[in-house]
């Protein structure tokens, strides 16, 4: 008989069903992983209940982080073992392309991805590649080692911003990541830190945690207020993390001149700008990045080691950022809810004990 799991399935667009499905066996350079946590990316959502899978049916779910249950053969000698409690890294490059040559994975040109190109974390178990797996620094509690995946992603995100000593660093948007955005801009220099939303009780959560300034732009004009924090001038990085076409726009006008811009939100909608902020962006000289995921490359930074090593320290704090810990088992009642938006949510956990909060 063959032995099964529970997890969450998309069937289709919307029907995710939690049920039972064979456990998948490791083959060679591959682990089998009991998964301790995952978490509810944004991405979810809309994968989940507005634009579809790459295929069905799919277990989503890349923010994880568990115990390693079985090898695959050959894997003698890795420095991964049965036993090891680990976070995963969801990107899996082909290493084969001009890109992963140089170490840039994020621009793999034939990459997989653990929880949308291939079955992810949202169940008891699942397979991930030795490569992609990290043992987790002592007394790191896995639900918070869930959260490196966006701990590293907002790290490569202010990297690539460029923080210095004494900027004045706008964030748009004050979700997890906005929030996990502005505690990496304060290690790395930033004298003032500014959120910006639209929901009171995101920007609630930042200002209990301490950090920074913030900004209801539904109250007030966001642009007035960073230009008085930014002696005058406006924000020396503005990073867009909301992913809303308005705040693309604003994005451009909360920079000062000769600031620097990263845009880090998967937009929502098409995204038009304005003549008038296209002539701002050009008067400015403004300097624009994108960003997509993060560094595991050695050199020059290894982003998810270094994430692990300020979560565990707690320097960076993401437990605030928890706000429901809930059993797998209520997984398709989670993402209603985060869909529906019928309760205040920061980042939802899921877990394969039985707590709760």
């Amino acid at each position: 008989m063959t032995a099964t799991m529970s997890a969450l399935v998309l069937h289709g667009l919307g029907d995710l069903r939690y049920e039972q499905v064979p456990i998948p066996e490791p083959r060679a350079g591959w682990a089998l992983v009991r998964v301790a946590a995952v978490g509810v990316c944004g991405s979810d959502v809309p994968r989940i209940y507005a634009h579809g899978a790459y295929h069905y049916p799919l277990i989503p779910g890349h923010e994880a982080a568990g115990v390693v249950a079985a090898l695959g053969d050959a894997a003698d000698g890795a420095a991964i073992r049965v036993g090891d409690a680990v976070a995963i890294k969801p990107l899996i490059p082909c290493g084969k392309c001009v890109f992963c040559e140089i170490g840039a994975f994020g621009q793999c040109m034939d990459y997989g991805y653990i929880g949308s190109r291939r079955d992810g974390a949202m169940a008891e178990y699942v397979l991930a590649r030795m490569d992609n797996l990290l043992p987790l620094p002592d007394g790191l509690d896995p639900v918070e080692a869930a959260l490196c995946e966006p701990t590293a992603v907002a790290l490569h995100a202010v990297r690539q911003g460029g923080v210095g000593a004494g900027d004045v660093v706008a964030i748009l948007g004050s979700g997890p990541i906005g929030m996990l955005v502005a505690q990496w801009a304060r290690i790395l220099g930033a004298e003032e830190i500014i959120l910006v939303d639209v929901d009171e009780a995101k920007l609630a959560l930042a200002r209990r945690m301490w950090l920074g300034h913030t900004v209801n732009s539904r109250q007030t004009d966001p642009v007035a207020a960073v230009r008085e924090i930014g002696r005058g001038l406006g924000a020396d990085l503005v990073i867009e993390a909301a992913g809303v076409p308005a705040t693309f726009n604003q994005a451009l006008l909360l920079a000062r001149p000769l600031g620097r811009v990263v845009i880090m939100g998967n937009p929502s909608a098409d995204v038009t700008l304005p003549l008038a902020s296209v002539s701002q962006m050009l008067r400015k000289e403004l300097v624009i990045r994108g960003t997509w995921n993060s560094s595991f490359a050695h050199l020059p930074t290894d982003e998810w080691q270094v994430a692990l090593r300020y979560l565990a320290d707690r320097r960076i704090d993401v437990k605030p950022l928890i706000t429901h810990r809930l059993p797998l088992a209520r997984g398709v009642a989670a993402l209603e809810m985060m869909r529906d938006r019928s309760e205040p949510y920061a980042r939802v956990v899921l877990t394969n004990d039985q707590g709760e909060r």
